[in-house]
């Protein structure tokens, strides 16, 4: 005799409750009180109650195909302390507008909350966005890395972009920085160039999760001694009052060391390069981490939309399947970034066939 599925029917009519109520608390929907939603999830497994894999396909197929209906309302989280500093930096203006785009194609609208409108508290804000029915949040860049938030996730499905926010701990999905400093260094190998600089500043690596600066590391330990280049780190943030009192010692660093070629995240060095009397690329060659601020540079295209467009895809997965809190183990989705050549590199000589096998 083959036993006869426990239906989602039945687990609703047991527990007392609408057919729907029994769908939400099962996807762990925030919409259902705690207590009932465990209660309905405790029945159903007593019950023995597990989707039917056939029915939930063809309601996957049957969704697919017809038009795309509003599905929810998700909140792009904006905590800098000016709400257009939040808006007009140029990479999360690229996370905003790939996170933008694949909402809308799912059915979401995406709307920006600003915790630093004044009045404003994590208090204040958890009853708000409650209130207006949200329940996904995506929480791009913080102003500082290390930011620690009062707010309470536990309500919602969350996602961060970086790893600047420390707490609440969120999935996060980023460039895969590490990557990007190993296909840079790569890159300028295959030009031949074998002594290589370093320029970033503390706050920029710090935000990174210290994932460029490492395999910089691991570069200069598989070099010969007489080729080795210290990492010039330049305190603080990478911000024009700052930078002014890094000049001197980035052209006294360049003058002792001689690199062919510089990694960095700082534009500001190509001005002090060239005011000094060097060429670029005729006498140093340049490359960014993140050619969304140097466009022109030869570097890495991190590829911004497409981690807002993944950022957003977790999140409406996270916000389907019912997940909501800060999770006990937080998930890493890394997004490859793209070497492209542009105007600040030049080919000095064979590639460095010896420094490539190294570097694997």
């Amino acid at each position: 005799m083959i036993e006869s599925r426990v239906t989602l029917k039945q687990v609703a009519a047991r527990a007392g409750v609408h057919v729907s109520t029994a769908w939400r608390a099962l996807k762990n929907d925030t919409y259902v009180e705690p207590a009932k939603r465990a209660r309905i999830r405790a029945l159903a497994k007593e019950l023995g109650y597990a989707p039917d894999p056939m029915l939930t396909a063809l309601s996957n197929y049957r969704r697919k195909q017809a038009p795309v209906a509003f599905q929810s309302t998700l909140a792009w989280i904006n905590n800098f302390p000016v709400r257009e500093e939040g808006r007009s930096l140029v990479n999360i203006a690229g996370y905003h507008e790939g996170a933008l785009r694949f909402a809308t194609q799912m059915g979401f609208k995406l709307e920006e909350f600003w915790l630093a409108e004044p009045g404003m508290s994590p208090k204040r804000a958890r009853e708000v966005l409650l209130a207006r029915g949200i329940r996904g949040l995506v929480f791009p860049p913080q102003p500082l890395s290390g930011t620690e938030l009062g707010l309470d996730v536990e309500p919602f499905a969350s996602v961060a972009i970086g790893y600047s926010l420390a707490s609440p701990r969120l999935h996060v999905v980023a460039n895969h920085q590490h990557n990007a400093t190993l296909t840079a260094l790569r890159a300028l190998a295959k030009l031949g160039h074998v002594r290589i600089g370093m320029v970033a500043a503390t706050e920029t690596l710090r935000r990174a999760n210290h994932s460029f600066e490492s395999p910089y590391h691991f570069f200069q330990s598989v070099q010969d001694e007489a080729q080795r280049v210290p990492l010039l780190a330049i305190p603080g943030r990478d911000e024009p009052r700052n930078l002014a009192a890094a000049r001197a010692p980035f052209l006294e660093w360049f003058r002792r060391h001689r690199p062919t070629a510089i990694v960095s995240h700082v534009g500001e060095i190509r001005p002090w390069l060239e005011a000094a009397g060097h060429e670029v690329p005729g006498d140093v060659s340049l490359a960014t981490l993140s050619r969304v601020f140097d466009h022109d540079w030869s570097g890495i295209d991190q590829q911004e939309s497409e981690i807002g467009r993944r950022a957003l895809e977790l999140l409406v997965s996270l916000f389907q399947s019912g997940e909501r809190g800060a999770p006990a183990t937080p998930l890493r989705l890394l997004v490859e970034g793209r070497w492209i050549e542009g105007a600040t590199t030049r080919r000095i000589g064979p590639a460095a066939a010896e420094l490539l096998a190294k570097l694997g």
